[in-house]
């Protein structure tokens, strides 16, 4: 049986993290719906476009983008709609913006980004700026390092546990870790990947001598083909 380990609002957590965000953090901290708060504040007609324009929002998609997105021009297809929701949303996450503005700033001075954890990007200016790579390298690089880090603990405690050979690493695609694992071990592997997940934050510390803050987990999904996953609740 597969059963699929995905890290929690990757994306959003590590471009929070990266900037300081104070409003982001506090919203992961306290556990509230972003999506509904901002669907709400922004004047979205569903959680879902607002979850959607979230993550697309990491990365600084412009009016034009939104009005010609599929995804969103079925709300509105007037770019002047969504650089309104876009004032919004920067005006919100104040910390995400002016951090865009650091990088933008490092681009143009032809100076590289450094993630926290040592990873360079040094990001070419040719004749415009460059705001989706700029913005989407280091969150997406520094999420990469958060996952290597992830399967290495994994593979690292399931190497402790009498029944490791039962259990197959299959695969890691993005933020997700894939196991192949008899039904009986589910609720064992997945207690596992929760405890791999909370063990992150302090190897960083450790390797990195880099305190980071946002929390850091997973969702898991069990399923016979990786068509058909199932969420599945657990406590540890």
């Amino acid at each position: 049986m597969y059963l699929q380990a995905d890290a929690s609002q990757l994306e959003w957590r590590t471009a929070l993290e990266l900037s300081g965000d104070e409003v982001g953090i506090r919203e992961v901290l306290e556990k509230q719906d972003a999506h509904a708060l901002n669907q709400k504040a922004f004047e979205l007609p569903s959680r879902l476009i607002a979850k959607i324009y979230l993550f697309r929002t990491i990365f600084r998609g412009s009016g034009w983008a939104f009005a010609n997105d599929p995804s969103f021009n079925h709300v509105s297809s007037d770019p002047k709609f969504w650089e309104q929701i876009n004032e919004k949303f920067y005006s919100k996450y104040y910390g995400l913006n002016k951090q865009h503005f650091i990088w933008k700033d490092l681009v143009l001075e032809g100076k590289p980004i450094i993630s926290p954890l040592g990873r360079e990007w040094l990001i070419p200016y040719i004749d415009k700026i460059p705001w989706t790579l700029l913005t989407n390298y280091p969150v997406q690089g520094t999420g990469a390092d958060i996952m290597l880090l992830a399967r290495v603990i994994f593979r690292k405690r399931l190497k402790e546990k009498e029944w490791n050979k039962l259990v197959y690493l299959i695969t890691s695609v993005h933020d997700s870790i894939i196991v192949d694992c008899p039904k009986y071990l589910i609720n064992d592997v997945i207690k596992l990947f929760h405890e791999s997940f909370a063990a992150i934050i302090p190897n960083i510390k450790t390797i990195w001598g880099y305190t980071w803050k946002v929390p850091l987990e997973c969702e898991c999904k069990i399923g016979f083909t990786m068509k058909d996953m199932t969420k599945v609740a657990f406590t540890l």
